[in-house]
């Protein structure tokens, strides 16, 4: 039997952390049928994962990186965005990247994306001080803690199950031995 070789670095852990997200969004969610938003989409990974499951998601990002996996568009301009209602938005890893008011924007704009029976599917990182890694201090505008994106969503939705991830495990969680924290929103409140 010949030994595994693997060329392994942080980055390629990151991938895998990330599609976890995904992963666990395509294993509990069973209507395939649904219209399905991955809002801050990056270079699209998350998206081809949930196309596997889903027959109708659109990806969204401001700020592409012009690297798209096969098959995979991303729409950039928000407008286009706005004018549709979604059944199920993903938005893991965008909060973090926004100053306080833009956070609270972009919850305003995930419920009013979403039809009444909406399911938001929302993570971040954990809040450490200092951040730990220097792309955390280059590009984390403003971390948040468990309670404070707890608050966030309570604003918009009455429902809301709170999940931790450590590396590629997704489970119910103390809130101190979690890396990221991944949250599902449901019962829009109505304004």
């Amino acid at each position: 039997m010949k030994r595994l070789e693997i060329d392994y670095s942080l980055k390629s852990m990151d991938v895998l952390v990330s599609l976890a997200r995904y992963n666990f969004v395509n294993k509990i969610i069973n209507n395939t049928d649904l219209k399905v938003l991955d809002y801050g989409c990056g270079s699209g990974y998350g998206t081809k994962l949930l196309k596997e499951k889903f027959k109708n998601v659109t990806s969204h990002d401001t700020y592409f990186d012009n690297y798209l996996p096969k098959d995979i568009k991303v729409e950039t301009d928000i407008k286009n965005i706005l004018k549709n209602k979604f059944d199920l938005i993903t938005c893991f890893e965008v909060i973090e990247h926004m100053d306080e008011s833009a956070q609270h924007q972009l919850m305003e704009t995930m419920s009013n994306l979403l039809t009444n029976d909406g399911i938001l599917f929302i993570s971040t990182v954990r809040k450490m001080e200092p951040p730990p890694t220097q792309n955390r201090r280059d590009y984390h505008i403003r971390e948040i803690s468990f309670n404070e994106l707890y608050d966030f969503c309570a604003k918009h939705f009455k429902t809301i199950l709170t999940f931790g991830q450590i590396d590629q495990i997704i489970s119910t969680f103390n809130t101190d031995n979690q890396y990221h924290f991944l949250f599902v929103c449901t019962n829009k409140k109505n304004k």
